[in-house]
């Protein structure tokens, strides 16, 4: 190891005197500073590097420090990395343009000799606004309504910096995106067509147009909120839009599965299934040899969740081979079998012991404490209630959990309308986050009637 230095003075220089950050390439390099390595003045002692970046004229008061030891002889940025520090530590403005200095100081570890510091180099950086890292599916086209502080995630792209993508369902109504839960804004709206987003960084601006879906389905959402791109494309949809579950617990006739309400891949089966026995579900209501059936991985599996579920039909393994089916104990049950992942949840059913209403419609509005209990019936999954109800929005909780993390039956989407027929809820496990309600335009006397098994409700104004 070279332990004499010589005597070429400490220099510091920079790879560029001028550099304009780039919020499109975060990663790439900003500016790197090299340096030479000083003298130790023949004393063979070791040689240390502060180095130190300030703004231009400050004299390196408050300069950033950093440490580097020994055998160090350059500092490098990335594009983003300088841009925070010139935002966050300096206090520059985003989008401006600023004058730094950066110095050396060399540390000869001997008595006799003092630091070395460098010259000052000079260089004028150019900031940008940095961009969101999350951002958030709003709109009552969206799974959970205008609640901001339930809105639905994207996914950012990791290879594409600013971008984002979401596939689901959405339904028809309008959407557009917040980088914040809780907050309306900043957003990023419907541009000047459905392939620009604009960006709307405060309520003061009263550009809020909105993206619109007028077929529900299945989509998939691209975006960069960089270059405000936008792309959406409706999804080919899921393989069966029907299901049938048949076996003993249903006399081996066809029963109807119910489509789940905010995910077409996913079926749904609650039903008294007190005969007990053997079980597969059916994409057509038919035995012929022809029809595809879907059943479980071993036979006579037991109730379960997240059990595997395979394709089979006699066509494909004559004389009835590998015809497998559940087999389950008598009793109440809800079964719901998702064809994206090709797993079914089988779960014996409690009924709660009591429903309740809750929300700004209700009569003692959104004191959960005190939420209004329905009426029990014969049927202990059957609940009824008849009353007052004021305009605005209504819920159901099974257990009026005072942190409102526990058990509901919500709208199948925001502020939906009551209507005379049988509508479908969604029932929301605690830490779901599902948060629609039904919407009360108009007060008067209502009638509710509320099946926890079926999952249904009639709101009913008399």
């Amino acid at each position: 190891m070279e332990l004499n230095k010589g005597s070429e003075p400490l220099a510091i220089k920079a790879d560029k005197n001028e550099v304009t950050l780039d919020v499109l390439n975060p990663e790439n390099n900003a500016i790197s500073f090299d340096w030479t390595t000083g003298s130790n003045q023949g004393t063979n002692a070791a040689i240390t590097y502060l180095f130190e970046l300030d703004i231009k004229g400050n004299n390196f008061a408050d300069p950033v420090s950093i440490d580097l030891g020994r055998n160090i002889f350059s500092q490098t940025y990335k594009m983003e990395e300088f841009n925070n520090l010139l935002l966050n530590t300096f206090g520059q403005e985003a989008g401006n343009s600023v004058e730094l200095e950066a110095r050396v100081t060399a540390t000869i570890y001997n008595d006799n000799v003092k630091p070395e510091i460098s010259a000052p180099v000079i260089i004028k950086v150019t900031t940008y606004k940095p961009v969101s890292k999350a951002l958030y599916l709003i709109g009552d086209a969206t799974p959970n309504g205008w609640s901001a502080d339930n809105a639905t995630p994207l996914t950012k792209v990791t290879s594409a910096p600013g971008g984002f993508t979401w596939t689901g369902k959405l339904t028809p109504g309008k959407f557009k995106f917040i980088t914040t839960l809780g907050e309306f804004t900043p957003s990023y709206n419907k541009g000047a067509d459905n392939s620009k987003l604009y960006f709307r960084e405060n309520g003061d601006d009263p550009y809020d147009e909105q993206f619109e879906i007028t077929e529900g389905g299945s989509y998939k959402i691209t975006l960069n909120i960089i270059t405000l791109a936008f792309h959406i494309e409706k999804g080919a949809g899921p393989e069966y839009t029907e299901l049938w579950f048949v076996g003993n617990p249903s006399g081996w006739s066809f029963k109807a599965m119910t489509v789940d309400a905010l995910d077409p891949y996913v079926f749904h089966y609650n039903a008294d299934l007190s005969a007990g026995g053997e079980f597969k579900i059916a994409t057509k209501a038919d035995f012929d040899a022809s029809v595809v059936f879907l059943r479980p991985a071993i036979d006579k599996t037991p109730a379960g969740t997240n059990l595997d579920v395979v394709k089979w039909s006699e066509n494909e393994k004559p004389g009835g081979e590998n015809d497998y089916k559940w087999d389950i104990s008598g009793g109440i049950y809800k079964i719901s079998l998702d064809t994206r992942l090709m797993k079914i949840d089988i779960v014996p059913f409690t009924p709660f012991a009591m429903i309740y209403l809750v929300g700004e419609a209700t009569p003692n509005g959104w004191d959960i404490g005190n939420s209004t209990p329905m009426t029990a019936t014969s049927n202990p999954h059957v609940f009824t209630w008849t009353g007052a109800l004021k305009t605005g929005e209504l819920k159901f909780t099974c257990d009026k959990k005072s942190d409102w993390n526990g058990a509901w039956f919500t709208a199948t989407e925001a502020n939906k309308a009551p209507s005379d027929d049988v509508q479908q809820m969604v029932f929301s496990n605690p830490g779901a986050g599902l948060d629609n309600k039904w919407k009360i335009e108009t007060a008067g006397t209502y009638s509710i009637e509320l099946d926890q098994l079926k999952e249904t409700v009639i709101i009913k104004k008399i």
